[in-house]
């Protein structure tokens, strides 16, 4: 995580109260109020949106605890919820510290008690992961005006960035905030309630002393049976609940499924060239960047994805984004992001515009925790051909197969395929042979980013599951290699063997005729381990 402070914030500025958007006449970019501890009253670009929660502590010098009660409910009926002002809440008014009384809240019935959420922060959890999607929200028609909707040449939707769009090419390399986006664009309900957002603004602000002034407010999506998780204040009394921050929306619905094809005009595939090792970045970044929220972004620099607190959001029904170019490009060597690019620590957490000065930095707060895994499966094609051919020819029965997603870690991007940018995925396979026990590990290499080999264990399928976690970063902290030191300690020296696969001129595919021989030498592997 790259450590980033404001300027114009203390240290320690725990946010207490939000307050009204407002923007000067003639200028583009909206802004919030925030109170703030010590009795400080500051504003922030509305592009930190993704950051701003109440109770957070901005410009942090330690560690904080989370603030207020957890509380878990399920959603029944948006279209139930009713909307009240905070000042209408009791909890609310038990611990008001700021000047926010007369912000929108939808107000939920759950148990008994009435829980007061912020239309804002609503908001935040379901649109608000990066800048982009919220100055977005804010202009009228602005989906259609930067994407267009069609159905490609295999049937399935392709979402097409227009020339001249200012959607960046680092959200677009991210797979979460592609799904999130391609759900904002293609579900009704969903982009519905976005497009309520500058509906709700046009027809709602006001004018005084030479500002536009608006008190967010819109129209929520379906959310059925959406798990929620929130942090707030319980007043027992009154049965009560204020929400300061929205921690969890697990399950969303959507009219989304299968595969869905993103085109952006500035993305070129590369093809060819041998890995390196590592992310090929050079350099370092500085330990600490200072965020200037007066200057904007100049749309020549690089922007940098900054990491906050996260909210936890998933979907019921998964569905996968795929990347495509309007043209591939030949390279010698594959190599990550040059982040180095920026070596000022001074940065503009706001959109890029023609005369900004500084590079950018982007928040980033979604946590994409959709069970997705087995939506990869494709990518095993191959291997899992290998096992079928085992289970046929060489006796073995076939237990349990799995699929899991390989983490994130630090600054890292080998958890992503160079070439689609969707999940690297591990596959675990466990078989009986003879009355013995053994685990097939597959990483998924289909981008050519590693030659790693099939590798085969036999130390009980127990301990590879309570292992599953701590492998699974090894590889990832070995670049795409096995954590030798993780089998050896845990299995044994003699419980396990890499298995190198079969060449194919094609990474992550192999011609049907080597199947059968790759089956054999692991049969043979399994016989000698035996």
């Amino acid at each position: 995580m790259r450590e980033a402070w404001f300027k114009k914030l203390s240290e320690d500025s725990k946010i207490l109260g939000i307050g009204s958007l407002f923007r000067g006449l003639g200028n583009k970019s909206w802004a919030l109020n925030i109170d703030f501890n010590g009795g400080a009253s500051q504003s922030l670009q509305f592009s930190n949106i993704p950051v701003i929660a109440r109770k957070r502590v901005l410009n942090a010098t330690k560690p904080y605890d989370l603030a207020g009660k957890l509380f878990d409910f399920t959603i029944s009926n948006t279209q139930t919820w009713n909307t009240a002002l905070a000042s209408d809440c009791s909890a609310y008014n038990a611990h008001k510290h700021g000047s926010d009384f007369n912000q929108s809240c939808f107000v939920a019935k759950v148990e008994g008690v009435r829980v007061f959420i912020p239309q804002l922060e609503m908001a935040r959890v379901l649109f608000y992961h990066d800048p982009f999607l919220a100055r977005l929200s804010l202009q009228h028609n602005s989906l259609s005006e930067d994407f267009i909707l069609q159905i490609g040449n295999d049937g399935q939707p392709l979402i097409v960035v227009r020339e001249g769009a200012e959607y960046p090419t680092t959200y677009f390399n991210r797979d979460d905030n592609r799904r999130f986006l391609s759900w904002v664009l293609l579900d009704s309900s969903a982009r519905a309630s976005f497009e309520s957002i500058s509906t709700h603004l046009i027809k709602n602000q006001t004018i005084k002393n030479g500002y536009h002034r608006w008190n967010f407010q819109f129209t929520p999506p379906l959310l059925n049976g959406v798990k929620v998780g929130v942090r707030g204040w319980h007043d027992n009394a009154s049965k009560t609940f204020f929400v300061w921050e929205i921690t969890k929306l697990d399950g969303l619905p959507s009219d989304v499924t299968g595969e869905i094809d993103f085109f952006h005009p500035r993305y070129e595939r590369r093809i060819g060239g041998r890995p390196t090792k590592g992310d090929g970045t050079k350099g370092e970044a500085p330990e600490q960047f200072e965020l200037d929220d007066d200057e904007l972004s100049d749309t020549d620099k690089v922007t940098l994805a900054l990491l906050s607190e996260r909210v936890s959001v998933s979907f019921k029904t998964p569905f996968i984004t795929n990347r495509v170019a309007h043209k591939n490009k030949s390279v010698n060597s594959v190599i990550g992001d040059n982040v180095n690019k920026v070596l000022d620590k001074n940065l503009s957490p706001n959109e890029k515009e023609e005369g900004g000065r500084l590079p950018g930095g982007a928040w980033n707060n979604l946590d994409d925790q959709t069970d997705d895994a087995h939506l990869y499966l494709g990518k095993f094609q191959s291997f899992f051909q290998m096992v079928e051919s085992l289970v046929v020819k060489y006796d073995c029965l076939l237990i349990n197969k799995d699929i899991t997603k390989l983490p994130k870690l630090g600054d890292g991007k080998k958890h992503w395929l160079e070439d689609t940018q969707n999940p690297r995925c591990l596959a675990i396979v466990e078989l009986e042979h003879k009355n013995k026990f053994f685990t097939l590990l597959e990483v998924d290499t289909s981008d050519g980013a590693a030659k790693l080999s099939t590798m085969l264990v036999t130390s009980g399928t127990v301990k590879v599951e309570i292992n599953k976690t701590a492998i699974a970063q090894g590889v990832i902290n070995k670049s795409l290699g096995w954590p030798s030191d993780i089998f050896k300690r845990d299995f044994g020296e003699e419980a396990y063997k890499g298995i190198p696969h079969p060449k194919s001129k094609h990474p992550g595919s192999l011609p049907p005729e080597e199947i059968g021989p790759w089956a054999q030498r692991v049969a043979n592997w399994m016989s000698r381990l035996n």
